[in-house]
């Protein structure tokens, strides 16, 4: 490293113990999302500190139906350097599951403000640092609003983290939707007594029955990748009334996302036939897909060459593994340059934590954990700083996004 990147780390490191606790505290919060409003005042007056300019509470558009999201738990901290030089974006997250932060957002929280500390500190006479508090990603997500909403307009790379079972760079994420979260998938009947006039009766319920039959018919010739998950939230009151309301809670996910507007056609097709064959109608409406990032490979193997300056094995770093889970995130990184780094929470010769599972939030908020945090809150760094700094190589990854690019 040579010394103005030595100067950030040591940025990084002198401020040590205000990460610790930061990433801390949001972990003893654990603020589920839209609600994380102590977590959020606790990262803005940070980065005020800091002397980044906070805008506290974003208002979104939603990418679909174009109307406007009030955010009050997002937030822009801009930290102001070189007119007309690189923008470099760190997107937090610091919402909890309802069993507290067992997918560890409270570290992507502390990974970034470390890393936002780190660039800060050397990009006065470099560019501009823009951090993105993003809230709610267990939800709808934030991300996707907040980049309609034009606040990442300017940002030329953006850069994240999440806890992983090992080191790496790769954003990969499979393409979800689901309905609006108002009705679901609704079917409406008409309810009548279930014995003594059942004719009259027309079941909401059966339509639910009938669409999920259609959906495990669906799985045998769909692609193998493609996932369906739902939950019948509302099946009727009593048993002895025919059910005029039904609910049924679904998701689906493909690598694709093409691939997800073509799935989606055919479950409307299923939701028509249950319609017709119960006399019901389903009231729903699709949301804004979360779509899958333009891949940039040459940004990724970039960030694990970096790595080894940071006493990271590069070898640690695999490439091309198939998605598995979703995120908001890919809404950004389909349309910015962006890196995700991950990184390991437990010892290497210890089984990786289960995403969501009660053990993990258990640990999150442990010492280790927020250690390697700051550690890729250092790669963070490294990576936005090499890169900002090296028109060429700038230019190469924004050329590779823009060749990759899918409308």
């Amino acid at each position: 490293m040579n010394s103005v990147e030595t100067r950030m780390m040591e940025a990084i490191d002198r401020n040590r113990k205000k990460i610790h606790k930061t990433g801390r505290k949001i972990w003893e919060f654990r603020e589920v999302g839209w609600e994380e409003f102590n977590s959020s005042a606790l990262l803005m007056d940070e980065l005020e500190k800091e002397g980044f300019e906070v805008q506290r509470g974003l208002v979104g558009k939603h990418p679909k139906f174009d109307h406007k999201i009030d955010m009050p738990t997002a937030f822009k901290a801009v930290f102001k350097g070189k007119e007309g030089g690189p923008v470099i974006g760190i997107m937090l997250e610091y919402d909890a599951l309802p069993n507290g932060h067992a997918c560890g957002h409270n570290l992507i929280a502390s990974a970034g403000f470390a890393a936002a500390l780190g660039l800060k500190e050397v990009f006065q006479t470099t560019g501009s640092v823009i951090v993105f508090g993003t809230p709610a990603e267990e939800l709808e997500g934030s991300k996707h609003y907040i980049l309609e909403g034009g606040y990442m307009d300017e940002v030329d790379l953006m850069l994240t983290s999440h806890y992983g079972s090992d080191w790496g760079s790769e954003v990969t994420g499979k393409a979800i939707v689901w309905p609006t979260h108002d009705n679901w998938l609704t079917f409406k009947g008409r309810s009548s007594h279930a014995s003594s006039s059942p004719e009259k009766g027309r079941s909401a319920l059966d339509a639910v029955i009938l669409t999920t039959m259609g959906l495990e018919f669906l799985r045998e010739h769909m692609l193998e990748t493609n996932r369906i998950h739902y939950i019948i939230s509302n099946g009727g009151t009593a048993a002895n009334s025919v059910p005029d309301l039904a609910t049924l809670n679904v998701e689906l996910r493909t690598n694709d996302s093409a691939e997800l507007n073509a799935l989606m056609k055919r479950v409307d097709n299923i939701i028509k036939g249950a319609e017709l064959m119960t006399d019901t109608t389903a009231l729903y409406k699709w949301d804004a897909p979360w779509y899958c990032a333009t891949p940039v490979p040459g940004l990724y193997r970039l960030a694990a060459k970096y790595a080894p300056d940071l006493g990271i094995d590069e070898s640690r770093f695999s490439f091309g593994a198939l998605p598995k889970a979703s995120s908001d995130l890919g809404c950004v990184a389909y349309k910015i340059p962006s890196v995700e780094i991950t990184f390991p929470i437990v010892g290497e010769d210890e089984p990786a934590p289960v995403g969501h599972a009660d053990e993990t939030a258990a640990i999150t908020g442990n010492e280790f954990p927020l250690d390697q945090s700051i550690l890729a809150g250092k790669l963070m760094a490294l990576t936005g700083y090499r890169i900002g700094t090296n028109p060429e190589e700038l230019g190469k990854i924004k050329a590779e996004f823009e060749k990759n690019y899918k409308e």
